[in-house]
Formats: C-alpha cells, sequence, structure tokens
C-alpha cells in the first residue's frame, strides 16, 4: 500500500450493518465488581498466571498440604524457569506482590480478579475457574495531618468491604 500509495487506494463504506450486539454478562460482573472494589479503597495487581509449585506450597505448613498438590497443569514450552506450571491459586501471587511491595508502603490494600487452572481427565482441557483474591495489611487508614484510625486492619474490614461488595452486585439478601 506504502508503494502503490495510500491516496490510490479508493475509499469504499461497509456494505452491511453491524451484527447486533450481545450482552457478555459475565465480563460485566466482572467490571462492576472491579469497579466496586476500587471504590471501596482497594487497588488491583495482575499477577502471573505460571509459576512453581514450590511457590504455591509455601501457603500450607506440611502436615497441612493437600495431597493433591502435585497435580498441576505443566507447561510443554515454558517461558521461564520460574514459570513452569499453572496456577491452582490466586493467593500465593499476590501475598509475592504484597511481600515486595511491604518494603515501600506501610498500608496495602489490594485484589485481584482472574483464572486458577485446575487440572482435567488426561487428554482434557483443564478447568479455567475465575476467582477473587483480597488482602489487606497495615494500619486502616495512613497517618496524616487529621486523625486517623492508625490501628492495623483485621477480620471486620474485610468483612466490611464483602458486605459493600455484595450490597453494589445487589446480593446482600442471598448467602
Amino acid at each position: 500500500a506504502r508503494v502503490y500509495g495510500y491516496e490510490r487506494i479508493p475509499e469504499t463504506r461497509l456494505a452491511d450493518a453491524l451484527p447486533p450486539q450481545r450482552r457478555n454478562l459475565s465480563l460485566q460482573r466482572e467490571e462492576r465488581t472491579r469497579d466496586i472494589l476500587t471504590r471501596l479503597g482497594l487497588q488491583e495487581v495482575i499477577t502471573y498466571r505460571m509459576t512453581l509449585p514450590e511457590k504455591e506450597a509455601r501457603l500450607f505448613r506440611d502436615e497441612a498440604r493437600p495431597e493433591e498438590d502435585t497435580r498441576y497443569v505443566r507447561l510443554a514450552n515454558p517461558i521461564a524457569s520460574d514459570k513452569v506450571v499453572m496456577r491452582r491459586s490466586q493467593l500465593a501471587s499476590v501475598l509475592e506482590v504484597v511481600e515486595r511491595n511491604a518494603r515501600v508502603r506501610e498500608r496495602l490494600a489490594l485484589f485481584e480478579i482472574g483464572p486458577v487452572f485446575l487440572p482435567a481427565e488426561p487428554g482434557e482441557l483443564p478447568w479455567e475457574v475465575d476467582r477473587l483474591s483480597i488482602v489487606l495489611t497495615g494500619p486502616r487508614q495512613q497517618a496524616g495531618w487529621q486523625a486517623a484510625d492508625t490501628g492495623s486492619m483485621d477480620f471486620f474490614d474485610l468483612k466490611g468491604i464483602l458486605h459493600g461488595l455484595l450490597e453494589g452486585l445487589n446480593l446482600e439478601g442471598r448467602a
């Protein structure tokens, strides 16, 4: 086109009407969840979906480790030596983000919405299930020139966030 010349190519309009747009309800719910959580003061993180089994094993004590922890979706051609399997849990990835950022900031309120990959029968595709992870650490509010509640965040802060999320999604009456 550059050799021939863009100005020599005739302009044409689309001959057909655009197809009717269908709603993607799961994507709309996910985006609504993101909006509500950011409005509640959390920041979204997006972590790698590939990991090492040893990183996820850090979540459990040796005696509490589940028996199935060796079953992962293994990659045939991993992009790096520390990304050889697909994650089974988001929590390990999000806690790594907290570990790296806790040195810089005292208060962290993070969430991630994304898939985890559960192995299926041999020869079948793995189950890809969306999960929500929320991590809170540090004081409730940053100290500033105004009086602030500098007590550490706890279970009740998480409960308030979940209540706000369910209320925003119009799920407050359901258990």
